[in-house]
C-alpha cells in the first residue's frame, strides 16, 4: 500500500510539472509577459520560478486589451489593474493604465485648490480648449476678453443669463492659474452660505473663510443666489476687504449685474441695510472688471457634481 501512495504521489508530481512546463510555454510567447521582463529587467529563472503569479497577471491585464478610454475600462478599479514589480523578488502591486495616468497628469493642478465647488466634469477645462467656430461674435469677443483678463490676473465680474456658461469659463481661468502653481479657491457661494449657516456654532466654516481671504484666486461663483443674512453679509465684506488690501485676483459670476446684485444684498429678511450693500458693492467694483456674457444656453457645460 505504501509503494502505492507513493507513485500517486510521483504521478500527481509529473501532472503537476507537465502543468508548469505548459504554462511556462505560454508565458513565454505572452507580448504582455515579454513587454514587462523588458521593462523591468526580470531574468528568465524568475518567470521559471514564479510562472503561476505571471500566469495570474496576464488574467488580470487581459481586460486591458483593445481599451481605448477609461470610459471602456473593464478593470474592477477603473483605471487601475495588477502589475509585478521586480527588484531582486517580485511583488504585486496595482499600477495606474495610461489613460489613467494621463487623467491624473491632466488634473494635476487641483492639488493647488484649497476648496473646490465644481465637479469632475470641470477640472480640465481650458480657454484654449474652447472650440469657438460657429460662436456669435460677441461670445467670441467675451472668452477672448476673459481669457486676457486672466492672464494679466486681473479680477472679474462675469454676469448673464443662466445658462450661458459663466461656471465654465471662471473654471477655466482657476484652472490655470492652479496650473501655474497658485492658490485657488472656487466657491458656489450660495452652498458655501449654506455652509456656514450650519457650521455657525462650531465654527467649522472659519478656515474656508480663511482660504478665501489668502488664496491666489477666489472664485466666487453664482453670488447673488445665495439667502442673505447679516452673517454671511458681514463675512463677504470681511474676506473682500482683505483681498482688496492685497490686491488679490478675485473672480464672480451672477446672473445680475453689479447694480442688481447690490439690490439683492440690501435685504436681509425683509429689513434693508443699505450701507453694508453698498460697501460690498464698491469692493466689488475696486476688484473686478465687470465683463457681460451673452450667448446661447450652455447649460451641460456647468454642471455640479
Amino acid at each position: 500500500m505504501e509503494e502505492l501512495r507513493d507513485f500517486s504521489v510521483l504521478r500527481s508530481n509529473i501532472r503537476n510539472e507537465d502543468e508548469r512546463a505548459r504554462i511556462l510555454s505560454e508565458l513565454l510567447r505572452n507580448p504582455d509577459v515579454h513587454r514587462l521582463m523588458k521593462m523591468q529587467s526580470i531574468p528568465n529563472e524568475v518567470l521559471q520560478k514564479h510562472v503561476y503569479l505571471f500566469q495570474r497577471y496576464t488574467k488580470e491585464i487581459e481586460p486591458c486589451h483593445g481599451c481605448r478610454s477609461l470610459a471602456e475600462c473593464r478593470q474592477k478599479q477603473k483605471g487601475y489593474h495588477m502589475n509585478l514589480r521586480y527588484d531582486g523578488i517580485v511583488q504585486e502591486s496595482i499600477a495606474a493604465c495610461r489613460y489613467e495616468r494621463e487623467r491624473l497628469a491632466e488634473e494635476k493642478h487641483m492639488e493647488r485648490y484649497l476648496s473646490c465647488d465644481f465637479g469632475p466634469s470641470l477640472r480640465s477645462v481650458k480657454f484654449e480648449k474652447i472650440v469657438l467656430d460657429g460662436e456669435p461674435e460677441s461670445y467670441v469677443d467675451t472668452v477672448i476678453r476673459l481669457n486676457e483678463l486672466c492672464e494679466q490676473r486681473k479680477g472679474v465680474f462675469l454676469y448673464g443669463n443662466m445658462g450661458v456658461g459663466k461656471t465654465y469659463l471662471a473654471a477655466c481661468a482657476a484652472n490655470r492659474m492652479a496650473s501655474e502653481g497658485e492658490s485657488v479657491v472656487f466657491l458656489h457661494y450660495p452652498s458655501f452660505c449654506d455652509r456656514v449657516a450650519v457650521s455657525a456654532l462650531s465654527g467649522e466654516y472659519r478656515k474656508e473663510a480663511d482660504y478665501c481671504r489668502h488664496a491666489g484666486l477666489a472664485v466666487f461663483d453664482d453670488i447673488g443666489a445665495e439667502e442673505v443674512t447679516e452673517r454671511n453679509r458681514q463675512l463677504l465684506l470681511s474676506i473682500l476687504d482683505s483681498r482688496m488690501q492685497k490686491g488679490l485676483m478675485t473672480w464672480f459670476t451672477g446672473n445680475g449685474d453689479l447694480n442688481s446684485l447690490k439690490d439683492h444684498l440690501r435685504t436681509v429678511r425683509g429689513n434693508e441695510s443699505v450701507s453694508a450693500a453698498d460697501r460690498i458693492a464698491e469692493r466689488i467694483r475696486t476688484l473686478a472688471e465687470p465683463v457681460y456674457l451673452d450667448g446661447n444656453d450652455r447649460r451641460p457645460l456647468c454642471t455640479y457634481e
